[in-house]
């Protein structure tokens, strides 16, 4: 409740003071109430449709929306094209809105000031109003900050009320949309010295190289849209909706606990492809530090005169990507424009996969070798739209994603039966991983997707419900010339552990700053880090730790797939080690980010 009235104080502060202005008859006049009442209806109407807004947002998101998804909106049209189909498939959103501002406009009514007094403002009536307006702005001022306390309420004091898996029911969306407003900025945080910061971490990568003979492979990054890892069967021991990848991983390399860097697209390509993830409510492409200087694999390998290219089917222009992959250092950049045929656009984000997996094959046939090619996909996101003739071919599974994974997980059969046809196919590092998970859901055995299955119960899916385990995803190399890249991986790892990994199996022998780790390396204690709802994340070896920005206020085991013993005072030794782990990330992170030090000097 701190939260709500904080929100409509904010908001509806015009009408607190139109209210207890001492202004005489003037606000009994007829349209003087009007006003009131007009402002508080057209208000209060569009903070309820944000939250019920919300309510759907949140299986896409695991998290209250943030400013973020404003400039979503406003930095492309994707937003706008599929507004019709949200509003066709969720229409009981609009029919709650309906039925609630109405409810809202008839309480009005019965509230409303009606009286009229016509007596004259005299002096003791004028002072007993200015008294009154005086004290009600302070108890006003109080609510609207969330109480006494020195610090206004801001996201991460809703921590305070409960564990952080449930931090998203406290808030509301305008208090989330509100308090990260114009909060671009990463708090300049600073734990350690710099002789204590170097015992817990360095983010120089190769320092010690010996100068191996650089092997010039060609490097082929593919980008999933939304596979999470609990959709992939061979990763949970039951049929899925991945046959291809799961036969795929069987001759790969695979890396059986990898976590995304973050929950949006937008935080993906950073992470992959400058081994920098992103620790802020902003996406680092629309932040403040988008300018920023990057080491990027792009660059590094353009170096080795390696020809570059990003390709995404989407609508040029979406997410900002055809620019910042451009500023990241790729050579070209591929989308719907140039891909120029929209017999194949799907209606809302842009080309279905299949076809666009095709061109993107088409295209790296014209490439000089060695190159570096990154594909990220589409189709697996919501409208969850198929071409026509495959519209009876994939079905829905307990969720309607499902249906476009099984159509994506197809269109990459389609893609490798091609391009092991190729003379550059041998040479060549696959390395395919999600850009972030989707949404979860706990299933019976009862359930067709348990077809084949030995899981004894549903525990290992419930694991994708908690703050860790819905990060994880798909993370696999292939190498189809090089036996030692295979087997199964069980070493933490997470999307920024990417570049580094590829540039070892290049031989690359100059050192570079990253804030991932080589996955091949078994000397790195691998670990993943995330930012959600103002709390920090370290997961490592069998622990999961949550930190406030001051002070761990939750440690989980990963057996306890539900999150519900907090051993935070029962195991200090394991909670200090995370914690100080952590602080030094994030110091590092903190102060690279915002003195633009992102590169060896």
């Amino acid at each position: 409740m701190r939260f709500d009235i904080s929100v409509i104080i904010y908001f509806n502060l015009v009408v607190i003071i139109l209210h207890i202005i001492p202004v005489g008859r003037v606000y009994y006049h007829k349209n003087y109430q009007g006003l009131i009442n007009y402002y508080f209806v057209i208000v209060n109407s569009l903070l309820l449709l944000i939250n019920l807004g919300d309510s759907v947002f949140f299986h896409f998101t695991q998290k209250r929306s943030t400013i973020d998804v404003v400039q979503f909106i406003f930095i492309s049209d994707d937003a706008f094209t599929l507004l019709p189909k949200f509003i066709i498939d969720y229409w009981f959103v609009s029919f709650a809105l309906v039925a609630i501002v109405l409810v809202l406009i008839w309480t009005n009514k019965l509230i409303a000031r009606k009286d009229i007094i016509s007596n004259c403002m005299t002096i003791k009536v004028f002072f007993y109003r200015l008294i009154t307006m005086i004290v009600i702005l302070g108890i006003s001022m109080i609510g609207a900050r969330g109480g006494l306390q020195l610090r206004p309420l801001s996201i991460m004091s809703a921590t305070s009320y409960t564990e952080a898996k449930k931090v998203p029911i406290i808030l509301n969306t305008p208090f989330t949309l509100m308090t990260t407003f114009g909060h671009e900025s990463i708090p300049n945080l600073k734990y350690f010295d710099e002789k204590e910061l170097r015992k817990y971490i360095s983010l120089a990568n190769n320092e010690n190289s010996d100068s191996s003979k650089f092997d010039n492979k060609n490097v082929v990054i593919i980008l999933l849209e939304s596979f999470s890892k609990e959709y992939v069967g061979s990763l949970n021991n039951y049929k899925g909706y991945t046959p291809f990848l799961d036969s795929l991983m069987r001759q790969s390399l695979v890396f059986a606990n990898a976590y995304s860097n973050g929950y949006r697209s937008m935080d993906a390509i950073p992470a992959v492809v400058t081994s920098v993830p992103c620790l802020m409510e902003d996406p680092i492409t629309t932040s403040i530090y988008a300018n920023n200087t990057f080491t990027t694999l792009p660059n590094i390998l353009k170096e080795k005169s390696y020809h570059t290219a990003f390709f995404h089917g989407g609508n040029n222009g979406t997410l900002g990507l055809d620019n910042f992959a451009l500023y990241l250092g790729f050579d070209e950049y591929h989308g719907r424009t140039e891909y120029g045929n929209d017999d194949d656009y799907d209606d809302y984000w842009g080309i279905f996969d299949e076809p666009f997996l095709q061109y993107f094959i088409s295209q790296i046939d014209s490439f000089p070798e060695p190159f570096l090619a990154m594909e990220f996909t589409l189709s697996s996101h919501y409208p969850y739209a198929l071409p026509q003739e495959y519209e009876n071919t994939f079905k829905e599974g307990p969720l309607r994603i499902h249906r476009v994974i099984r159509y994506t997980d197809n269109a990459l059969k389609k893609f490798f039966e091609i391009a092991q046809t190729k003379e550059w196919f041998n040479n060549t590092i696959f390395v395919i991983a999600a850009d972030h998970p989707a949404q979860s859901v706990i299933v019976s055995k009862t359930d067709n997707i348990y077809e084949e299955s030995n899981l004894p119960d549903d525990l290992s899916l419930r694991y994708y419900k908690n703050t860790s385990g819905r990060y994880t995803i798909p993370i696999i190399i292939y190498a189809p010339s090089d036996s030692t890249l295979t087997g199964v991986s069980n070493k933490i790892v997470q999307q920024t552990d990417i570049m580094p990994t590829v540039l070892d199996i290049l031989n690359y022998d100059e050192a570079f700053l990253a804030f991932g780790n080589n996955m091949l390396d078994p000397t790195t204690e691998n670990v993943a880090y995330h930012y959600f709802n103002g709390i920090y994340q370290i997961t490592s070896d069998n622990y999961c730790l949550l930190f406030d920005g001051e002070k761990s206020i939750e440690l989980f085991m990963k057996e306890d797939v539900d999150h519900s013993i907090n051993l935070l005072t029962h195991r200090p030794i394991v909670a200090l080690r995370l914690e100080n782990q952590l602080k030094a990330y994030l110091q590092e992170y903190s102060q690279r980010m915002r003195n633009d030090n992102l590169e060896l000097k």
